[in-house]
């Protein structure tokens, strides 16, 4: 801001408009920055366990800090393309470094992202990445000679420290995945003797022809049937039942059918 000021001073009024414009969108750009970082450090100290997180709150998650970062870097990038900024001067070296320190911490809570989902390999090779972003951003922090860059210096060097942990931590749950999987691998192809019907779900390795599976088993295995069967109905209509008219009393008609009716005969 103050390379933009002693620019307005110096020149004429024709210029001043603009370089008023780019004055506004500087600081404008500069407090979104400053809020969104306020949001990031929130969210932060929540994941961190500082802040406790209150009931039914949303739960924070390293996704959100990076969803923060990637909003304020665009801000950066935003800032670097105000034209009246000196390319040469102490405010555009600042922007680099804050870029530099920002996509350093973005890149740390991916690489956290894919921790959280087991994906093991993803976040050790993001970490990896994480550490040549310190590297980067500490040279440019000496580079540009200004005590402002001193607390970023000094996250670094605890983010460095945290990296490394995580880092084992990955490692040796890479390692415990790798070992678990052999052992079930292990399990599955020993069972030679399982029938293929049977394991049909089921990964096998083969590594030769006596590593076949069982495809039946001859003569096959008795089982069990119930002794009447399921839809024994069906064979009634195929029944011939015997002759039963002879045994049927023959109904008498007339007066006589009449009065056995009426004395209950």
């Amino acid at each position: 801001m103050r390379d933009i000021t002693q620019q307005i001073k110096k020149g004429d009024k024709s210029d001043s408009v603009e370089l008023m414009t780019d004055y506004f969108t500087h600081l404008r750009i500069k407090n979104t920055v400053d809020r969104f970082l306020a949001m990031a450090q929130q969210v932060a100290d929540k994941l961190a366990g500082v802040v406790e997180t209150r009931t039914g709150s949303k739960i924070a998650r390293p996704e959100d800090l990076v969803r923060l970062y990637d909003i304020i870097l665009q801000n950066y990038a935003d800032m670097r393309d105000v034209t009246s900024l000196d390319k040469d001067g102490d405010t555009y070296q600042m922007i680099h470094v804050n870029t530099l320190f920002y996509r350093t911490k973005r890149c740390f809570y991916i690489a956290e992202c894919h921790l959280g989902q087991s994906n093991w390999l993803n976040a050790i090779v993001l970490y990896d990445k994480c550490t040549e972003h310190i590297e980067q951003t500490v040279q440019g922090a000496n580079a540009s000679k200004s005590s402002k860059t001193q607390p970023m210096v000094e996250d670094l060097q605890v983010l460095s420290k945290q990296i490394y942990s995580q880092r084992c931590s990955a490692h040796a749950s890479a390692f415990l995945q790798t070992q678990l999987v052999e052992e079930e691998m292990k399990e599955i192809s020993s069972d030679k003797n399982k029938m293929l019907a049977e394991s049909l779900e089921e990964f096998r390795l083969i590594k030769n022809e006596n590593d076949l599976p069982t495809i039946a088993t001859l003569p096959p295995d008795f089982q069990p049937i119930p002794c009447k069967p399921t839809f024994f109905d069906i064979s009634l209509n195929h029944i011939e039942f015997p002759d039963l008219e002879e045994r049927v009393e023959k109904e008498t008609s007339g007066l006589s059918s009449f009065t056995k009716w009426i004395w209950g005969r």
